[in-house]
């Protein structure tokens, strides 16, 4: 019984890997005129290993996959006239080709490595592998040579992007290569190119850089056109309010209204009614139409907490908007309760509850009391943990500035 089980394991094993060699037709041709070399069939072999190169000059891709293919069909052409012994000139024409793709293959996965390294930081990268990325960027910086290859340069871009943050000219460049050689890049991989802009474009936005404001919604739409957010057919739900959030930070409402309209089918069918409603919600609150929000989000508590946290911060804002005293003071016990009963808000919970604290205390200050609206801005801008921090305290100085 044990060995008919085994048996039948390696048989799935080895069907499953026919099955994802078929999906790669340059190395399913590569190794089946590797296969005719071995048996000696000369001609055949020629012939197979040619329509296999030309099948990779064929494609649009020029990835680091891409030199990669390039040296194993080049290498597999110098085995096989240096083993027929053919003349020195053919294998002297071989050797620089393959020569290069390896080259290139190693210095553009050595930066995407490094990329990868600084945009997951699950830990700083290895000493040992950094002192091959370091000899890399120094071979890259002596010899322009190198920057001819659209790989190379993009992530060599892409990585002192990363590491040389106050330098806006790298991200200038890697965001005009993105757009300039996109279809040399498969979608999965353009994607992951896109992720790292935006990444990017975030972090430099929350450390006060405003013109990266404006680059986030453009890199979205940029995005879009690429179809780089959906992957398998699908939009991950949560870039699926980022779009819209960068969008609506723009006030471009028409635009926004549109694409969460258009894009709403792309989500997991359990989850689409939750996001579509939420950025709906969003929408209408940007706008102004309270009432509208209201109605969407008195129907409605989302199975995911971190969307009802969203629209109960929403909700309390907008309370406090229309001086709604008696549904607002109701509204923060509510809050509190939700969040004491959801431990998975975890860490992020004292951000809540000192919004809640300050909202309350920001609707019972007299405005007249100027050394108690003081303090209570001093207190805002001391609490490191606080959400609506900008709000809360835009809404305190215009007490001050109504007196």
């Amino acid at each position: 019984m044990r060995y008919t089980i085994s048996f039948l394991n390696k048989l799935v094993k080895k069907f499953l890997a026919i099955e994802q060699l078929k999906e790669d037709q340059i190395s399913e041709q590569r190794l089946a005129a590797k296969a005719l070399r071995k048996k000696g069939l000369a001609n055949i072999y020629e012939k197979e290993i040619q329509s296999c190169l030309k099948l990779l000059e064929k494609q649009s891709f020029r990835n680091a996959q891409y030199y990669l293919d390039r040296y194993l069909i080049g290498y597999e052409d110098y085995e096989a006239f240096y083993k027929r012994k053919k003349s020195a000139g053919k294998i002297g024409e071989i050797l620089p080709k393959i020569n290069q793709a390896a080259d290139v293959y190693l210095i553009a996965t050595t930066l995407k490595l490094a990329c990868m390294w600084l945009s997951l930081r699950v830990q700083e990268q290895p000493f040992q592998f950094k002192s091959l990325l370091i000899k890399v960027l120094d071979l890259i910086e002596e010899q322009d040579y190198y920057q001819q290859f659209p790989v190379i340069e993009l992530y060599y871009n892409a990585y002192q992007m990363l590491t040389l943050t106050q330098d806006d000219s790298y991200f200038g460049n890697f965001k005009s290569l993105i757009e300039q050689h996109q279809l040399n890049f498969p979608i999965g991989e353009l994607s992951e190119l896109y992720v790292l802009a935006i990444n990017h474009i975030i972090k430099q936005a929350n450390l006060g850089n405003q013109s990266y404001r404006k680059e986030l919604f453009e890199m979205y739409k940029k995005g879009l056109n690429a179809a780089v957010f959906l992957n398998n057919g699908e939009m991950n739900s949560v870039t699926y309010i980022n779009i819209a959030q960068a969008g609506l930070a723009h006030e471009a409402y028409d635009w926004v209204l549109a694409f969460i309209e258009k894009n709403k089918h792309f989500l997991k069918s359990s989850l689409q009614k939750e996001y579509y409603l939420f950025n709906l919600a969003s929408y209408y609150n940007k706008k102004g139409n309270y009432d509208q929000v209201m109605e969407i989000l008195r129907t409605i508590t989302f199975d995911e907490t971190m969307l009802e946290l969203a629209a109960r911060r929403m909700l309390l804002k907008i309370y406090f908007e229309l001086d709604e005293t008696d549904a607002l003071f109701s509204f923060f016990d509510s809050f509190k309760n939700y969040i004491y009963r959801h431990k998975e808000v975890g860490y992020g919970k004292d951000n809540y509850l000192n919004l809640i604290k300050y909202a309350k205390k920001l609707t019972n200050i007299n405005p007249r009391d100027q050394k108690a609206v003081a303090r209570l801005t001093e207190e805002i801008i001391q609490t490191q943990a606080i959400a609506e921090k900008a709000w809360l305290l835009e809404r305190v100085r215009g007490l001050g500035r109504s007196m």
